[in-house]
């Protein structure tokens, strides 16, 4: 295994970061490569009382307590798993930090990082984990998150696109794991409502089934000239484009719950206003809602020919 052939998965003894690490092995083991898990903890120069003295433990000592505590839970979570899931390359590492910096840094150059919906402690307060928010943000690859409650693994890929540049990513990366798992891709586009008017000027009135049978032929032609950029690639079963007249996260999240899709992909950012925030709206939204794990994808992943290539070279 090569560092850039991985899989990076976030454990911290939580039984969601239980599942991520399943979660992971299944994801290296369709990609043929290992996996890294990385459990962070605080530095012990941030332990300091307000007079900035405390009582530290060796740093050499602890991180060697640390990681027998991390190899513990691995094994807690993986001795359930198949043979062959057993036998994927599985590394154990610790680091001393924050955790979202740190599982970003070790996931450099790595096909996906894997991390709890929730963690522990206050995190678990929060509907959404403030460190998988960060690691959303921060993460120069892939980002799947573990949704709660079961997983269904019949159904296609569902994919959020609006035609941008990162959602051109995302789609690749769906044609790429719908390939691995020998599934359909559903890409999917909320036309959300047009305004109604412009201060106080009313525009003329469009409806949204307008504006949705308006957006269709763009929005096949976007999904057709991807699909086309990859047939050197073996074909993915079945590509189909949906246009839905409704917000864009609600449009993604009931076709994924039609679909009974074992995961949704969504870019991390999107058009327009959605661009000046580290995580777009839709991808947020989407990581709280989506019924399956969620995927979010940055804009530099390469297309599915690329990928193959990389791995025969490795």
């Amino acid at each position: 295994m090569t560092p850039t052939s991985s899989v990076v998965v976030g454990v911290d003894g939580s039984t969601t970061a239980a599942v991520g690490l399943v979660t992971a092995i299944e994801e290296a083991a369709r990609r043929g490569v290992g996996v890294t898990a990385v459990l962070a903890y605080p530095a012990p120069g941030s332990w300091a009382d307000g007079d900035g003295v405390a009582d530290v433990p060796d740093p050499d000592r602890m991180a060697s307590a640390v990681l027998e505590q991390a190899r513990r839970y691995v094994d807690e979570a993986t001795i359930p798993l198949s043979g062959t899931l057993r036998a994927v390359p599985l590394e154990v590492r610790v680091r001393a930090g924050s955790p979202a910096p740190v599982l970003a840094g070790v996931a450099s150059g790595a096909e996906l990082l894997v991390v709890g919906h929730r963690g522990r402690g206050m995190l678990g307060r929060a509907v959404l984990g403030s460190t998988s928010l960060r690691v959303l943000a921060l993460a120069p690859c892939p980002v799947l998150v573990v949704r709660p409650g079961p997983a269904t693994a019949d159904g296609p890929i569902v994919v959020g696109i609006d035609r941008s540049a990162n959602s051109a990513a995302a789609l690749r990366y769906a044609l790429a794991d719908a390939g691995r798992r020998g599934v359909g891709v559903v890409a999917v586009t909320g036309a959300a409502p047009p305004p109604a008017t412009v201060g106080f000027r009313p525009l003329p009135a469009a409806t949204l089934a307008e504006v949705r049978d308006g957006l269709e032929p763009r929005v096949e032609q976007f999904v057709r000239e991807i699909v086309d950029a990859d047939r050197s690639c073996p074909p993915v079963p079945a590509v189909e484009v949906v246009v839905r007249a409704e917000d864009p996260t609600a449009a993604v999240v009931e076709v994924a719950e039609r679909y009974a899709a074992p995961v949704v992909v969504v870019g991390r950012t999107g058009r327009g206003a959605l661009e000046r925030w580290l995580l777009g709206s839709v991808a947020h939204g989407t990581v709280l809602r989506a019924p399956c794990p969620v995927v979010v994808v940055p804009d530099t992943v390469p297309s599915r020919a690329a990928a193959i290539k990389r791995d025969r070279d490795d």
